[in-house]
């Protein structure tokens, strides 16, 4: 009997995998190290008051009350001790010790963030062929800041990336016959890069600075909290579905056995590929697209912010944000390609060109690029997102 060997796992997804440990095990690291420093700093303090009240006996005997004003020794308040003729009581709950900050756990994050994001830049230029030199600048440089801003919206952003370029590739024999100069693998470059990304990282770079560490949306909790930070969740998450809704649905879509339909022309066929064209298999992909966005970022939310009950509500907010942008932004992309997109077709050949040539068909008006596209709509899907964020809180929650 022939035994076959196992495949083993390539060095790239291994060096991938190790990255992504490290993020999740620092990604609980902060709770741990703030608890035991609570822990040693209240021995600390007892261990100093017995000492100061074998020093001065009188302060047991004297019926008199002494204040001591605050002292500061290592950038930690300790508040006035109280003491009486009875007895004096010191526990670690009349110390109040404000912990020192910690950068080194965002700065930790952030290099391994910067060698996860090296990595799958540098695969995508050389590996999938999925990236242009610009390209892959453009992608280190997203995944960089969106790491560094929480472990969650970088991993939302490297899983749109990761699934985007893994649908571009299929049906890939199909997509040649249908468009002129498809590259397998898509060979993105900058302009493309950013369109689908940079306003998402800006709204996780202005929650970072503006609001602060990455958490649960606070308007599920009883006491309220900040509807700046869920606005500027809810419009990453609704940024990044539309972008994932388009992608789906062109990479997807184009592969079905039924020509498409004209948004503004539903009862008008047209050719597979043509801007502004609907199928139902696009528009279920388009769904599951701003769906799966939508989970991955509630999924990825740090465990010691909040119950299970409260997760599953963000779970749940956060996943029908994904699907209205989903399916809503590439509707609205749909209709921007459709009117202020060109598309030339060959019916001859049956084919969607790059420029025109004789003989073909000319649909819509050359207003704006496909990047301009994507960048209006996914803006508008965010914006409206943001705008709306209480009202789809308080509808859905």
């Amino acid at each position: 009997m022939k035994t076959v060997p196992c495949p083993r796992p390539s060095t790239s997804w291994i060096h991938i995998r190790f990255a992504l440990g490290g993020l999740v095990l620092l990604c609980f690291s902060g709770s741990g190290s703030a608890f035991q420093f609570q822990i040693s700093s209240s021995r600390q303090a007892t261990t100093r008051s017995r000492s100061y009240k074998s020093l001065h006996p009188s302060i047991q005997s004297s019926s008199t009350v002494y204040k001591r004003r605050p002292i500061r020794r290592d950038n930690r308040q300790i508040h006035p001790i109280s003491t009486t003729s009875t007895t004096t009581t010191t526990s670690s709950s009349q110390l109040h010790l404000t912990p020192p900050t910690a950068p080194q756990g965002d700065l930790l994050r952030t290099a391994l963030g910067a060698i996860l994001a090296a990595k799958v830049s540098w695969s995508g230029l050389t590996k999938k062929q999925s990236l242009r030199v610009s390209g892959a600048m453009a992608a280190f440089g997203v995944a960089t800041l969106s790491l560094a801003c929480s472990i969650r919206s970088g991993a939302t952003l490297l899983f749109f990336y990761a699934s985007s370029s893994k649908l571009t590739r299929m049906g890939s024999a199909r997509k040649q016959t249908l468009e002129e100069g498809y590259k397998v693998g898509g060979k993105r470059g900058a302009s493309q890069v950013l369109a689908c990304s940079l306003i998402g990282v800006m709204a996780a770079m202005a929650r970072r600075i503006w609001v602060g560490a990455d958490g649960p949306l606070e308007l599920l909790l009883p006491e309220g909290g900040s509807l700046l930070g869920n606005q500027l969740t809810l419009a990453f998450v609704a940024f990044f579905a539309c972008c994932a809704g388009d992608t789906w649905a062109s990479e997807l879509g184009v592969l079905s056995k039924t020509n498409p339909r004209l948004v503004i022309k539903p009862w008008k066929q047209v050719a597979p590929g043509t801007n502004g064209g609907v199928s139902t298999v696009g528009l279920l992909a388009s769904a599951a697209g701003g769906l799966a966005m939508g989970l991955c970022h509630g999924l990825l939310l740090p465990l010691q912010f909040t119950s299970w009950k409260q997760r599953l509500q963000e779970i749940w907010m956060l996943s029908i944000v994904g699907l209205l942008g989903g399916l809503g932004g590439s509707l609205l992309d749909s209709v921007l390609g459709a009117t202020i997109q060109i598309t030339h077709y060959d019916p001859v050949e049956k084919m969607i060109l790059k420029k025109p040539k004789e003989g073909s068909i000319k649909l819509g008006v050359s207003l704006l690029s496909n990047e301009m596209v994507n960048v209006v709509s996914t803006a508008a899907t965010a914006l409206l997102v943001f705008v709306f964020a209480e009202p789809l809180l308080t509808f859905f929650c």
